[in-house]
């Protein structure tokens, strides 16, 4: 048996004396008062009992009404709920350090998908069984596990990080792909400790972030949740950003692709993997994109000078930066047909029309648009027939493989598509002379890399001119 399903079966029977031992009580008061009242009537017992009755029922069914609302535990996997869990590492960090791992179900999807439901739930059972297992056999008794949603559990262990590391990695290679009544479950494990942040909710959303990215979960820390997002408002707040630019080769005029860091009150950059999922978490991403397409337009000048500059796909579609953006040129006549937006998406946006209207009114602006990741995500070749498109960059899987010849040979189906489509294709991450080469005989229009250009701050770029 578990631990939360011990703590689920005190819970009830706490429940249970909460029900029983006020009633016992009420009863034994109520018989004493009769029993010592010598002018008591046969007709004032009756009325007297139907009164107590009528209290124990109203009793009962109160307490059964708010146990229904009391469960601990989730009641597929008996883990405790999310709720539950949650006050129970609240109460733990107060005391002292604890770390808090995060075990997925990868693939619970494609199990529902493919086995149904039923089996979906017992995998997910299974999963619970062998996390308790494996670490009552290492000596952790009385293991919190709580489910917060899907194939995501959470886990609670006393003390730093660094003592469970290589007991996650031994739990990974033992479990990170087994074998359960003929379905394969596939597991994937974070970690992080309260050193970071008291606040549960952040290092639930930082665990995620972790998972997403696949980030090293060992890579230290400089900052506190907390204290990383003061920095990254201040460094907003005071325009506090490198932007780098990475020539990109075409026939046409110059192009620069820009990545943006932004840069700490101790002068240390702050790497787009922890700054993005921040300025998301606190609705600040279309303000900072719209601060970084303003500056881009003021680089713009009479030379033939273009930039791309990556936009979130949500961000494009807001009205408010759609009114910022067309207002742009405004201010710098030089920037317009000057400015690429690359954006990228991996759920399909099912409101196509309106973004496919949206699309068409930047381009009629002045600006054009590039699709990232073609051969990645699926959404991208939708993308692709449905919108007008200008630019489309291929999935970096494809710049890695490109001498393989059957990763080579899709990348010439998906350019030819793409041709088709009306759109000029960009590969990046050319590396050598021999990947610039297959690229070149693809008739690839953009090519971008180390090989090709290194990668250019701003006074480096205005000295270029």
């Amino acid at each position: 048996m578990t631990y939360p399903e011990k703590k689920e079966r005190e819970h009830r029977f706490v429940l249970a004396l909460r029900m029983g031992l006020p009633i016992f009580f009420l009863s034994t008061v109520s018989l004493f008062a009769l029993l010592t009242q010598h002018y008591t009537t046969f007709s004032s017992l009756i009325v007297l009992s139907i009164a107590i009755l009528g209290v124990m029922i109203y009793f009962i069914f109160y307490l059964i009404y708010q146990s229904s609302r009391e469960n601990i535990t989730d009641p597929i996997t008996h883990t405790f709920t999310s709720e539950f869990f949650f006050r129970l590492a609240t109460k733990a960090f107060a005391k002292k350090t604890h770390t808090m791992v995060m075990i997925s179900v990868e693939n619970l999807w494609s199990i529902n998908e493919r086995y149904g439901f039923k089996n979906g739930d017992d995998a997910l059972q299974n999963t619970v069984y062998k996390i308790d297992q494996f670490f009552r056999e290492k000596g952790v008794e009385k293991l919190p596990i709580g489910r917060h949603k899907g194939g995501d559990f959470l886990i609670l262990l006393a003390g730093e990080k660094e003592k469970y590391t290589a007991l996650l990695e031994l739990f990974l290679s033992k479990y990170q792909n087994f074998v359960h009544n003929e379905i394969e479950i596939r597991l994937e494990a974070v970690m992080i400790d309260s050193r970071l942040s008291q606040e549960i909710e952040l290092l639930t959303s930082r665990l995620y972030e972790l998972h997403n990215d696949r980030i090293n979960s060992d890579r230290e820390e400089l900052y506190s949740i907390s204290d990383l997002e003061t920095e990254i408002l201040n460094a907003l707040s005071e325009k506090r950003f490198s932007i780098g630019f990475l020539p990109v080769c075409c026939d046409e005029n110059q192009i620069y692709d820009t990545t943006v860091k932004l840069i700490d009150s101790q002068g240390r950059f702050i790497h787009q993997s922890r700054y993005i999922p921040a300025l998301n978490r606190l609705n600040k991403m279309r303000l900072f994109e719209s601060e970084i397409l303003e500056h881009l337009g003021s680089l713009c000048d009479e030379s033939t000078r273009n930039f791309i500059v990556t936009i979130s796909s949500v961000t494009l579609r807001n009205p408010h930066f759609f009114e910022h953006a067309l207002t742009l040129f405004e201010r710098y006549p030089k920037a317009r047909y000057k400015i690429t937006m690359l954006f990228e998406e991996k759920e399909y946006c099912h409101q196509l029309e309106r973004f496919a209207q949206q699309i068409a009114h930047y381009r009629k602006a002045g600006y054009k648009i590039a699709l990232d990741k073609l051969g990645g995500h699926h959404t991208a070749l939708l993308y692709l027939k449905e919108l007008e498109i200008d630019v489309v960059r291929f999935d970096t899987n494809y710049s890695r493989n490109i001498r393989k010849e059957g990763y080579r040979n899709i990348l010439q189906g998906l350019n030819l598509s793409a041709h088709l489509c009306g759109a000029n294709t960009w590969i990046s991450m050319i590396e050598d002379e021999e990947s610039d080469h297959i690229a070149q005989s693809l008739k690839i229009n953009y090519r971008e890399g180390n090989y090709l250009g290194k990668i250019l701050n701003e006074e480096q770029l205005k000295g270029k001119e």
